[in-house]
């Protein structure tokens, strides 16, 4: 208990341990945000392109609707292939009208609008977003372990400093 008291002393009182504490845990943060950003675009950008391709929409024939593949309700993934031209680089957007929608413009997506994977994209799908749906235990797990790093290297740097 006594380690405890002097770690939270030094802490407190020696101006480099503060810095040194603020840059730790920044990182941490950083990582952290970083885990919950990736795994938001696996589990709702990613769910739309797998359902795309369980769905085995290659081309203009094959494309189908939101609501064909379950992703109605993907506000996420509409606003990302509305605004977002890395999304529409990927998938081929089929206007209500039939046509192909511009790749390098805003698209305006409605219930009639269909999609497809180019073959060529097909690959670069499977290795990005993989074939199954992110799992929530590996995200938590990240964010636990890099807390326990946070904190081993706390205990690290504050005994080092404190040992000076």
């Amino acid at each position: 208990m006594s380690n405890l008291l002097t770690m939270i002393d030094v802490i407190s009182s020696d101006p480099d341990v503060i810095a040194a504490m603020l840059f730790i845990w920044s990182v941490i943060l950083g990582i952290t945000i970083a885990l919950f950003i990736s795994f938001y675009h696996r589990k709702v950008v990613g769910s739309f392109f797998r359902a795309l391709v369980k769905a085995e929409a290659f081309d203009a024939d094959s494309a189908v609707t939101l609501d064909q593949i379950n992703q109605g309700d993907n506000d996420g993934v509409v606003y990302k292939l509305e605004s977002s031209h890395i999304y529409r680089d990927i998938v081929t957007i089929i206007n209500p009208d039939g046509t192909e929608a511009n790749k390098q413009e805003k698209t305006v997506i409605t219930e009639e609008t269909k999609f497809y994977i180019p073959e060529e994209q097909i690959a670069r799908i499977r290795s990005q977003w993989g074939e199954s749906n992110e799992n929530l235990l590996v995200l938590v797990g990240g964010v636990v372990g890099i807390i326990i790093l946070g904190i081993l290297l706390t205990v690290v740097a504050v005994s080092g400093i404190a040992s000076l």
